[in-house]
């Protein structure tokens, strides 16, 4: 892990270089005893906007919460991947996280701190987003991002068993981002998904908003966070006739590997 004063000094570059907002991340930032400072820090600097990305236990402590808020934290982005305890805590493998995870956002809540749901996208949870955007918007929870997730590590061992592919999510994800719109929640959005798979969500694709990131991690810095996640993917030959062939990065190499391109066909 990097130290406090090598996060300070990213920090600090971060700012010096016309950055507006910060975002921590991990990991699980919420477990480095010097968050805090790191936060006041920021704050001193005036950043615009500051979020932490977070599995929300440990904000499910009041106290804690409110220590975070007063350092200057602003918005957070809490990990969630269902809408009851069987779907979250079987995918956390931590028994009772679902649970913490409510009361975390409840103290959120009463802090006014903006909230964000990120969820990884995978055969256990799909079936049930329109579920998932109907529960948390009645918890008062407008901003959703869903994510597809990148088939390495766990993910890649673990495939036949959590693997789904774009194909046979993308029904349950259309029903879910039309009832975020029939809601008008703030946002709801798409990540890692091709617009082929999707043709009529291409606005709610991440990807067709470059991000303008930089990522400071404890063995390197990634420049460009749009630039980096281009290189690990590929255009197949089919895309070559497709109206979006220049702007799209193209399919994730690792997700080829297990679901191979018959699915993908052009937009003309």
């Amino acid at each position: 892990n990097s130290s406090t004063q090598e996060l300070l000094k990213t920090i600090y570059h971060a700012k010096k270089d016309g950055f507006k907002y910060l975002g921590i991340g991990g990991g699980e930032p919420t477990i480095r005893r010097d968050l805090l400072t790191l936060i006041s820090y920021a704050k001193k600097l005036k950043f615009e906007a500051i979020r932490i990305e977070t599995n929300g236990i440990l904000l499910s402590y009041p106290d804690y919460c409110k220590q975070l808020a007063e350092a200057g934290l602003d918005f957070v982005k809490i990990s969630i991947h269902g809408h009851k305890p069987e779907i979250h805590d079987y995918l956390t493998q931590v028994p009772g996280s679902f649970n913490y995870v409510l009361k975390a956002i409840k103290n959120l809540q009463e802090l006014k701190l903006r909230i964000e749901i990120n969820t990884v996208i995978n055969k256990i949870n799909y079936k049930y987003y329109p579920q998932f955007v109907d529960f948390f918007a009645k918890k008062g929870v407008g901003s959703f991002i869903f994510i597809y997730p990148l088939y390495i590590g766990q993910m890649a061992k673990n495939w036949r068993k959590v693997g789904v592919s774009m194909k046979e999510a993308a029904p349950y994800l259309k029903k879910a981002l039309d009832l975020a719109e029939k809601l008008e929640l703030d946002k709801a959005l798409l990540f890692n998904i091709p617009p082929c798979c999707l043709p009529d969500y291409k606005k709610s694709m991440v990807e067709f908003s470059p991000f303008n990131t930089k990522v400071g991690a404890p063995s390197s810095t990634v420049e460009s966070v749009d630039f980096d996640r281009v290189k690990t993917k590929k255009k197949i030959k089919k895309c070559q006739q497709c109206k979006y062939f220049e702007n799209c990065e193209g399919i994730w190499l690792d997700y080829l590997k297990f679901f191979g391109t018959k699915e993908f066909q052009p937009i003309y």
